[in-house]
């Protein structure tokens, strides 16, 4: 049996070129996907998050799987940031994956009084600050963690992912608090 033909030139510009393997196609789109995770430094659920998939869905995509439909990859392209052309294209270059971003003592304290649910006023009190400030610096904070897309009051949920990304140690807020 013989592969099936494309209709088209070939490369060479000789005759019709064989149809490209699609799983190994799929497989190579689902390395793009993992690999621009990884550099952000996300979970596959955070990558869902943003994509409005599940995790589930951002590993079955990452593994490959052939019927994974062009809206589905247009969302997860979205959710990472990048124009799905990009991710297609033949000079796509794997990334390096990035170096965690590190907060300072002043942000850490910040972000382990955010923890306990306090009001902002009552933050501010305690690390000496104005409400304005803190509430300032932790908008800083969430959009260096890459969490401010969060709605308001999962204060939570931005501290659990910044602990799951790798970004902060649970300790480091235990210790600030």
């Amino acid at each position: 049996m013989t592969a099936p033909a494309r209709v088209g030139p070939s490369p060479s510009g000789g005759g019709p070129t064989a149809s490209p393997d699609l799983d190994e196609l799929a497989a190579d789109i689902g390395d793009r996907i993992r690999a621009e995770r990884l550099h952000r430094g996300w979970s596959q659920a955070h990558l869902g998050t943003r994509a409005s998939v599940t995790k589930k869905y951002v590993g079955l995509a990452e593994a490959g799987h052939t019927s994974l439909p062009v809206a589905r990859l247009a969302q997860l392209c979205h959710g990472l940031g990048i124009p799905m052309s990009d991710l297609l294209s033949d000079r796509w270059v794997m990334p390096e994956r990035k170096a965690p971003r590190v907060l300072t003592p002043r942000q850490v304290q910040i972000l382990a009084e955010a923890r306990t649910g306090a009001p902002f006023s009552v933050i501010a009190v305690r690390v000496g600050m104005s409400r304005e400030s803190v509430s300032a610096r932790i908008s800083e904070v969430y959009r260096q963690l890459d969490v401010a897309h969060l709605s308001y009051g999962r204060r939570e949920a931005a501290i659990r992912v910044a602990v799951e990304l790798g970004l902060l140690e649970p300790a480091a807020l235990d210790d600030a608090a």
